[in-house]
Protein backbone atom coordinates (compact mmCIF):
# COMPACT_ATOMS: atom_id res chain seq x y z
CA UNK A 1 0.00 0.00 0.00
CA UNK A 2 2.86 2.08 0.82
CA UNK A 3 4.33 1.89 -2.02
CA UNK A 4 1.40 2.53 -4.39
CA UNK A 5 0.82 5.44 -2.56
CA UNK A 6 4.59 6.58 -3.34
CA UNK A 7 4.11 5.89 -7.34
CA UNK A 8 1.13 7.69 -7.19
CA UNK A 9 2.90 10.82 -5.69
CA UNK A 10 5.71 10.53 -8.14
CA UNK A 11 3.09 10.10 -11.20
CA UNK A 12 1.44 13.16 -9.63
CA UNK A 13 4.29 14.86 -9.43
CA UNK A 14 5.15 14.06 -13.40
CA UNK A 15 1.90 14.86 -14.53
CA UNK A 16 1.93 18.59 -13.60
CA UNK A 17 5.37 18.39 -14.96
CA UNK A 18 3.78 17.78 -18.12
CA UNK A 19 1.00 19.84 -18.14
CA UNK A 20 2.64 23.06 -16.91
CA UNK A 21 6.16 23.12 -17.92
CA UNK A 22 5.41 25.20 -20.73
CA UNK A 23 4.16 28.15 -18.70
CA UNK A 24 5.29 29.55 -15.27
CA UNK A 25 2.43 29.01 -12.62
CA UNK A 26 0.89 32.26 -12.56
CA UNK A 27 0.38 31.97 -16.42
CA UNK A 28 -0.39 28.21 -16.07
CA UNK A 29 -3.15 29.38 -12.84
CA UNK A 30 -4.98 31.75 -15.34
CA UNK A 31 -5.05 29.44 -18.19
CA UNK A 32 -6.51 27.12 -15.72
CA UNK A 33 -9.37 29.66 -14.96
CA UNK A 34 -10.08 31.04 -18.45
CA UNK A 35 -11.82 27.62 -19.45
CA UNK A 36 -14.60 27.55 -16.95
CA UNK A 37 -15.06 31.30 -16.60
CA UNK A 38 -15.15 31.71 -20.52
CA UNK A 39 -18.04 28.60 -20.72
CA UNK A 40 -19.97 30.36 -18.30
CA UNK A 41 -20.24 33.78 -19.41
CA UNK A 42 -21.17 32.05 -22.31
CA UNK A 43 -23.97 30.13 -20.65
CA UNK A 44 -25.35 33.22 -19.04
CA UNK A 45 -25.38 35.49 -22.50
CA UNK A 46 -26.72 32.21 -24.15
CA UNK A 47 -29.59 32.81 -21.38
CA UNK A 48 -30.04 36.20 -21.15
CA UNK A 49 -29.56 37.56 -24.58
CA UNK A 50 -30.20 34.44 -27.24
CA UNK A 51 -33.41 33.15 -25.30
CA UNK A 52 -34.99 36.77 -25.18
CA UNK A 53 -35.90 36.42 -21.91
CA UNK A 54 -37.75 33.13 -22.51
CA UNK A 55 -35.12 31.11 -20.28
CA UNK A 56 -35.68 31.72 -16.32
CA UNK A 57 -32.99 32.24 -13.68
CA UNK A 58 -33.86 28.56 -12.23
CA UNK A 59 -32.93 27.45 -15.85
CA UNK A 60 -29.35 29.15 -15.99
CA UNK A 61 -28.64 27.71 -12.05
CA UNK A 62 -29.31 24.54 -13.63
CA UNK A 63 -26.89 24.81 -16.91
CA UNK A 64 -24.45 26.47 -14.48
CA UNK A 65 -24.10 23.80 -11.92
CA UNK A 66 -24.21 21.13 -14.33
CA UNK A 67 -21.68 22.23 -16.71
CA UNK A 68 -19.44 23.24 -13.94
CA UNK A 69 -18.91 19.67 -12.08
CA UNK A 70 -19.04 18.17 -15.85
CA UNK A 71 -15.46 19.88 -16.00
CA UNK A 72 -14.17 16.92 -13.64
CA UNK A 73 -16.11 13.96 -16.33
CA UNK A 74 -14.64 15.59 -19.63
CA UNK A 75 -10.78 16.28 -17.53
CA UNK A 76 -10.31 12.79 -16.61
CA UNK A 77 -12.06 10.85 -18.61
CA UNK A 78 -10.17 12.56 -21.71
CA UNK A 79 -7.26 12.98 -19.87
CA UNK A 80 -6.37 9.44 -18.65
CA UNK A 81 -6.83 7.93 -22.12
CA UNK A 82 -4.14 10.90 -23.52
CA UNK A 83 -2.07 10.17 -20.74
CA UNK A 84 -1.19 6.62 -22.44
CA UNK A 85 -1.03 8.03 -25.57
CA UNK A 86 1.70 10.66 -24.64
CA UNK A 87 3.47 8.60 -22.82
CA UNK A 88 3.61 5.45 -25.70
CA UNK A 89 3.96 8.04 -28.59
CA UNK A 90 4.98 11.78 -28.10
CA UNK A 91 7.64 11.01 -25.37
CA UNK A 92 8.13 7.36 -25.59
CA UNK A 93 8.39 6.13 -21.98
CA UNK A 94 5.56 4.34 -21.42
CA UNK A 95 7.68 1.26 -22.08
CA UNK A 96 10.23 2.61 -19.67
CA UNK A 97 7.18 2.53 -17.01
CA UNK A 98 6.66 -0.89 -17.52
CA UNK A 99 9.82 -2.42 -17.06
CA UNK A 100 9.97 -0.24 -13.58
CA UNK A 101 9.28 -2.43 -10.71
CA UNK A 102 5.93 -0.82 -10.03
CA UNK A 103 2.15 -1.84 -10.69
CA UNK A 104 0.77 0.25 -13.63
CA UNK A 105 -2.83 1.10 -12.12
CA UNK A 106 -1.43 3.12 -8.97
CA UNK A 107 0.31 5.34 -12.08
CA UNK A 108 -2.48 6.14 -13.67
CA UNK A 109 -4.44 6.98 -10.69
CA UNK A 110 -1.58 9.55 -9.80
CA UNK A 111 -1.73 11.04 -13.06
CA UNK A 112 -5.53 10.95 -12.56
CA UNK A 113 -4.88 13.60 -9.35
CA UNK A 114 -3.03 16.39 -11.02
CA UNK A 115 -6.19 16.25 -13.44
CA UNK A 116 -8.70 16.11 -10.81
CA UNK A 117 -6.23 19.27 -8.94
CA UNK A 118 -6.43 21.31 -12.03
CA UNK A 119 -10.56 20.59 -12.57
CA UNK A 120 -10.81 20.92 -8.77
CA UNK A 121 -8.95 24.79 -9.01
CA UNK A 122 -11.63 26.00 -12.18
CA UNK A 123 -14.88 24.38 -10.70
CA UNK A 124 -13.70 26.30 -7.78
CA UNK A 125 -13.20 30.00 -9.04
CA UNK A 126 -16.78 29.07 -11.35
CA UNK A 127 -18.57 28.49 -8.38
CA UNK A 128 -17.06 31.71 -6.75
CA UNK A 129 -18.08 33.73 -9.45
CA UNK A 130 -21.33 32.82 -9.82
CA UNK A 131 -22.00 33.10 -6.45
CA UNK A 132 -20.71 36.48 -5.70
CA UNK A 133 -20.49 37.78 -9.79
CA UNK A 134 -23.62 36.80 -10.77
CA UNK A 135 -25.52 36.77 -7.52
CA UNK A 136 -26.63 33.36 -8.26
CA UNK A 137 -28.74 31.52 -5.28
CA UNK A 138 -25.61 28.88 -4.46
CA UNK A 139 -25.66 27.27 -0.94
CA UNK A 140 -22.30 27.82 0.85
CA UNK A 141 -22.85 26.41 4.58
CA UNK A 142 -20.79 24.66 6.14
CA UNK A 143 -22.64 21.76 6.41
CA UNK A 144 -23.06 22.03 2.71
CA UNK A 145 -19.97 23.04 1.47
CA UNK A 146 -18.85 19.36 3.81
CA UNK A 147 -21.64 17.18 2.03
CA UNK A 148 -20.65 18.68 -1.08
CA UNK A 149 -17.05 17.53 -0.38
CA UNK A 150 -18.18 13.80 -0.21
CA UNK A 151 -20.61 13.89 -2.60
CA UNK A 152 -17.69 15.04 -5.33
CA UNK A 153 -15.23 12.82 -3.97
CA UNK A 154 -17.53 9.74 -4.44
CA UNK A 155 -18.72 10.68 -8.04
CA UNK A 156 -14.77 11.10 -8.27
CA UNK A 157 -13.91 7.23 -7.71
CA UNK A 158 -16.55 6.32 -10.72
CA UNK A 159 -15.29 8.86 -13.12
CA UNK A 160 -11.61 7.89 -12.37
CA UNK A 161 -11.86 4.17 -12.98
CA UNK A 162 -14.21 4.93 -15.94
CA UNK A 163 -10.82 7.01 -16.94
CA UNK A 164 -8.89 3.46 -16.15
CA UNK A 165 -11.10 1.79 -18.62
CA UNK A 166 -10.63 4.41 -21.27
CA UNK A 167 -7.04 3.84 -20.67
CA UNK A 168 -6.60 0.49 -21.66
CA UNK A 169 -8.88 0.69 -24.70
CA UNK A 170 -5.97 3.46 -25.16
CA UNK A 171 -2.73 0.79 -24.59
CA UNK A 172 -4.68 -1.49 -27.73
CA UNK A 173 -6.04 1.32 -30.62
CA UNK A 174 -4.27 3.53 -32.42
CA UNK A 175 -3.67 7.16 -31.29
CA UNK A 176 -6.43 8.43 -33.89
CA UNK A 177 -9.10 6.35 -31.38
CA UNK A 178 -9.33 9.81 -29.19
CA UNK A 179 -11.62 10.93 -30.78
CA UNK A 180 -13.93 7.68 -29.61
CA UNK A 181 -13.04 9.29 -25.95
CA UNK A 182 -14.19 12.45 -26.74
CA UNK A 183 -17.03 11.41 -28.91
CA UNK A 184 -17.80 9.23 -25.21
CA UNK A 185 -17.45 12.46 -23.15
CA UNK A 186 -19.96 14.27 -25.34
CA UNK A 187 -22.44 11.38 -24.97
CA UNK A 188 -22.19 11.83 -21.55
CA UNK A 189 -22.49 15.04 -21.35
CA UNK A 190 -25.70 15.05 -23.07
CA UNK A 191 -27.41 12.40 -21.54
CA UNK A 192 -26.13 12.48 -17.82
CA UNK A 193 -28.54 16.10 -17.46
CA UNK A 194 -25.78 18.37 -17.53
CA UNK A 195 -27.64 20.51 -19.86
CA UNK A 196 -30.49 19.08 -20.72
CA UNK A 197 -33.17 18.04 -18.17
CA UNK A 198 -33.13 14.19 -18.55
CA UNK A 199 -37.09 14.37 -18.73
CA UNK A 200 -36.73 15.90 -22.28
CA UNK A 201 -34.71 13.17 -23.49
CA UNK A 202 -36.56 10.56 -26.11
CA UNK A 203 -37.54 7.48 -23.61
CA UNK A 204 -34.82 5.36 -24.60
CA UNK A 205 -32.06 8.04 -23.88
CA UNK A 206 -33.84 8.71 -20.55
CA UNK A 207 -33.38 5.38 -19.91
CA UNK A 208 -29.64 5.31 -20.96
CA UNK A 209 -29.41 8.24 -18.70
CA UNK A 210 -30.70 6.28 -16.12
CA UNK A 211 -27.77 3.66 -16.12
CA UNK A 212 -25.02 6.53 -15.74
CA UNK A 213 -23.72 7.21 -12.21
CA UNK A 214 -23.10 11.07 -13.30
CA UNK A 215 -26.68 11.51 -13.80
CA UNK A 216 -27.00 10.65 -10.02
CA UNK A 217 -24.01 12.79 -9.05
CA UNK A 218 -25.00 15.99 -11.30
CA UNK A 219 -28.67 15.43 -9.18
CA UNK A 220 -27.44 15.33 -5.67
CA UNK A 221 -24.91 18.47 -6.23
CA UNK A 222 -27.72 20.39 -7.59
CA UNK A 223 -29.80 19.46 -4.55
CA UNK A 224 -26.92 20.04 -2.09
CA UNK A 225 -26.12 23.62 -3.57
CA UNK A 226 -29.92 24.73 -4.12
CA UNK A 227 -32.09 22.99 -1.91
CA UNK A 228 -34.37 21.29 -4.68
CA UNK A 229 -34.83 18.42 -6.71
CA UNK A 230 -34.21 18.72 -10.53
CA UNK A 231 -34.45 15.99 -12.37
CA UNK A 232 -38.25 14.54 -13.11
CA UNK A 233 -37.97 10.79 -12.60
CA UNK A 234 -35.56 10.95 -9.86
CA UNK A 235 -37.70 12.90 -7.44
CA UNK A 236 -39.53 10.12 -5.45
CA UNK A 237 -35.46 9.23 -4.76
CA UNK A 238 -34.27 10.65 -1.30
CA UNK A 239 -31.01 11.99 -0.89
CA UNK A 240 -29.54 9.05 0.78
CA UNK A 241 -31.08 6.69 -2.10
CA UNK A 242 -29.31 8.47 -4.59
CA UNK A 243 -25.87 8.26 -2.18
CA UNK A 244 -26.66 4.46 -2.18
CA UNK A 245 -26.85 4.23 -6.13
CA UNK A 246 -24.09 6.24 -6.73
CA UNK A 247 -21.85 4.54 -4.40
CA UNK A 248 -23.08 0.69 -5.17
CA UNK A 249 -22.73 2.17 -8.99
CA UNK A 250 -19.14 3.53 -8.61
CA UNK A 251 -18.29 -0.14 -7.14
CA UNK A 252 -19.67 -1.87 -10.31
CA UNK A 253 -18.22 0.39 -12.47
CA UNK A 254 -14.44 0.17 -10.64
CA UNK A 255 -14.85 -3.93 -10.61
CA UNK A 256 -15.39 -3.91 -14.39
CA UNK A 257 -12.77 -1.31 -15.34
CA UNK A 258 -10.25 -2.81 -13.71
CA UNK A 259 -10.88 -6.04 -15.12
CA UNK A 260 -11.39 -4.21 -18.26
CA UNK A 261 -7.81 -2.90 -17.68
CA UNK A 262 -6.07 -5.95 -16.93
CA UNK A 263 -7.54 -8.03 -20.07
CA UNK A 264 -6.41 -4.41 -22.38
CA UNK A 265 -2.77 -4.62 -20.49
CA UNK A 266 -2.24 -8.10 -20.94
CA UNK A 267 -3.38 -8.20 -24.90
CA UNK A 268 -1.39 -5.09 -24.99
CA UNK A 269 1.70 -6.94 -23.78
CA UNK A 270 1.25 -10.11 -25.86
CA UNK A 271 0.34 -8.28 -29.15
CA UNK A 272 4.10 -6.20 -28.55
CA UNK A 273 2.11 -3.01 -28.03
CA UNK A 274 3.42 -1.33 -25.60
CA UNK A 275 5.97 0.76 -27.54
CA UNK A 276 3.35 0.90 -30.34
CA UNK A 277 3.87 3.77 -33.05
CA UNK A 278 1.00 5.05 -35.02
CA UNK A 279 1.90 8.66 -35.38
CA UNK A 280 -1.67 10.02 -36.66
Amino acid sequence: MRRSWNVMKAASWLGWQVEANWADPVLFLAYSFAKPLATTLILFFMVRVVAHGAATRETFLFLFLGNTFFLYVSEVLVGLSWVIFRDREDFETLKYVYLAPIRFVPYLFGRAMTKIATATLGTVVALLFGRFVLGLPIAASPASLVSLAGVVVLGLGGIVFLGVALAGAALIMARHSMNLNEGLTGTFYLLCGAVFPIEVLPGWAERLSLVLPFTYWLELIRRILTGRAYAAPLRAISDGGLVGILALSTLGLAAASLLWFRWCEHTARARGLIDWKTNY
